[in-house]
């Protein structure tokens, strides 16, 4: 009955390996190894037993047995692959296949050329970073603001370029761009010409075929004296003027607000220490913030001076954050700056007072008492703000 058994499991072996062999017209070289190998162990059982002397003839061909059901398992398990189906194509296929391949041509074509047009109609130049960071490609925008005639740089000829106190601050912010904080911002100063140009760099991330990918926007930032710099901050902001025209309004309406007059006490120190273009950049910096956290109304800051400038907050909410942040001195309203690889604290001095809808002052007595109200936080040495009234 074994000796069935035996023959029955050779014979299944020899047909899945044969059959698989047929159909997919080729084979794995260890199926024939395994099963001569397990043949000649058969003939050695059944014609040579005297060359077993370590157990009994029948326990040997039971295990052998057993080793025969695991390999034919094995054959059977591994018996199905993977099938090349192969199509007779005709003409007619043929000129179908062309037909997609010229509309995909086409349409990729058009797609680049859009993308060529389009970089060529932006004011800002773009950088494309290679994808480990080692060099970039810039456009023609690039080269018309910086003066210089080279399309790729690696990164150590492209950092090169850059003034040497903001390189440390540039390269902290395109190595620290990831998938978690794909977007930065930085303005240093760069070659063109005989001379050194301030630029503003808008960089984000971007993932494509599991590989992140950097691209920035850069535009150059023009520095001129007050009133015009060319710095969007400043330049939109609403002068004196303005401000009268909002006060006589807010002053018709029956809620309380306040009017806070800031100085940048700081600022004339830091156009001597490092320029004037880097005061400006500071200015834009600290108004870009104050707006964020304060100015729920984007036309409620406005330049009144050079350093000095009205912020009106009508949500006592805004004002109560202000306030305790003016109590603990924090950050919100003495801030830390990074221009380039310029670090500065701009210290404000503020004036406050409340405008509220019972008030008998004129236009013209309210803006007086907030000047007058920051004139003493300016003399006050303890602390940078004074409150009408108190």
């Amino acid at each position: 009955m074994i000796d069935l058994l035996i023959y029955l499991s050779l014979g299944t072996m020899a047909l899945l390996f044969t059959v698989s062999s047929l159909i997919y017209k080729k084979f794995l070289l260890w199926k024939p190894i395994i099963f001569m190998l397990l043949g000649a162990i058969y003939l050695i059982i059944r014609f040579f037993p005297g060359l077993i002397t370590f157990i009994a003839i029948d326990a040997a061909k039971e295990y052998y047995l057993y080793g025969l059901y695991a390999a034919t398992i094995l054959f059977a398990v591994t018996f199905k692959r993977k099938l090349k189906i192969t199509q007779n194509l005709t003409d007619y296929d043929f000129f179908e296949l062309e037909k997609e391949l010229e509309d995909l041509k086409s349409t990729s074509d058009l797609l680049r050329l859009r993308y060529i047009s389009t970089i060529g109609l932006v004011k800002e130049a773009l950088l494309f970073y290679n994808e480990d960071l080692n060099g970039l490609f810039v456009t023609d925008q690039y080269l018309e603001f910086t003066k210089t005639g080279k399309h790729e740089y690696s990164l150590e000829e492209f950092v090169e370029t850059i003034h040497e106190d903001d390189q440390t601050a540039y390269l902290g912010a395109i190595r620290k761009a990831s998938k978690k904080n794909p977007n930065y911002e930085l303005k240093y100063r760069i070659k063109a010409g005989q001379g050194h140009l301030w630029i503003e760099e808008r960089g984000r991330v971007f993932e494509f075929d599991k590989k992140l990918h950097l691209i920035a926007a850069v535009r150059p930032i023009d520095i001129k004296l007050f009133p015009e710099t060319l710095i969007h901050e400043i330049d939109s902001l609403p002068t004196e003027q303005n401000l009268v025209s909002y006060l006589n309004q807010a002053m018709k309406e029956t809620e309380p607000f306040y009017l806070i007059m800031i100085q940048l006490t700081n600022i004339p120190d830091i156009n001597n220490r490092f320029g004037r273009d880097v005061g400006n950049l500071m200015i834009a910096e600290y108004i870009k913030k104050m707006r964020f956290h304060f100015a729920k109304d984007v036309n409620s800051v406005f330049r009144i001076t050079g350093i000095q400038f009205a912020l009106i907050i009508k949500e006592q909410r805004k004002y109560d954050v202000l306030y305790r942040a003016l109590q603990s001195g924090g950050d919100l309203v003495n801030l830390m700056l990074n221009i380039g690889g310029i670090q500065q604290v701009v210290y404000p001095n503020l004036g406050i007072v409340r405008h509220e809808p019972w008030s008998a002052y004129t236009i013209s007595e309210l803006l007086s008492l907030a000047n007058k109200t920051l004139n003493e936080a300016i003399r006050n040495q303890k602390k940078n703000y004074s409150i009408y009234g108190e």
